[in-house]
């Protein structure tokens, strides 16, 4: 009877601290009344390297570059700092993993593949756009080049994570750093077009007979 007792004790024990102990690393999130900062807080003896990316609305910046920083042992590091917009319910949602990890994601990104790291560059009169998956506005956009034989250059920014640093890499000077870039990034001719609201309108009022 004894030994039962002992064994259910020590159940309990290990449920107890499995409850009570903290992941390895973690992301904090401390909401301020002008801005919300993401900590990554390491609880371990060992640096560790974090890795967020956010994806959100409602907010002044782009939320969606992913970042990566060293976390030193049993301290806590600021990730991103996002500044809500007035007026608006902002929303997020985030990727965040470390050390171990990283691996697998830059598996996933494309690393070590050939074409991870040889992009062609950007032909000034190519049209070319930049999308994802389960987007319906690049959908729509693509259906339509498609039905009316226009030729375009496609880019997966998930598919492959140096395509996603490429699409900025052409943002950059042409898209206020404080600006949320919203899918289809349509380029050509040195003009950058995003954020659009109403893709018919847009499709109607682009120039397509150049192609």
């Amino acid at each position: 009877m004894k030994h039962y007792k002992l064994v259910i004790l020590f159940l309990f024990y290990a449920f107890a601290k499995a409850q009570t102990t903290p992941p390895a690393v973690e992301l904090i999130e401390d909401k301020q009344p002008k801005r919300w900062m993401l900590y990554a807080q390491n609880n371990t003896n060992e640096e560790q390297e974090a890795f967020l990316m956010v994806r959100g609305e409602g907010f002044r910046r782009s939320a969606d570059r992913p970042v990566i920083k060293k976390v030193p042992s049993n301290s806590k590091v600021l990730m991103i700092t996002l500044i809500p917009l007035k007026g608006i319910t902002p929303t997020y949602e985030t990727i965040f993993t470390f050390e171990n990890q990283l691996q697998t994601i830059e598996q996933r990104k494309g690393a070590n593949r050939e074409e991870y790291v040889n992009i062609r560059p950007l032909k000034a009169d190519e049209l070319t756009i930049f999308l994802e998956e389960d987007c319906e506005k690049c959908d729509y956009l693509v259906d339509y080049l498609n039905k009316n034989h226009i030729k375009y250059r496609r880019l997966d920014i998930k598919k492959n994570g140096k395509v996603f640093d490429f699409m900025w890499e052409h943002l950059d000077g042409k898209v206020p750093k404080s600006d949320v870039v919203r899918l289809p990034v349509i380029m050509e001719n040195n003009n950058v077009y995003h954020n659009i609201v109403n893709m018919t309108r847009f499709i109607d009022t682009y120039n397509w007979t150049k192609k």
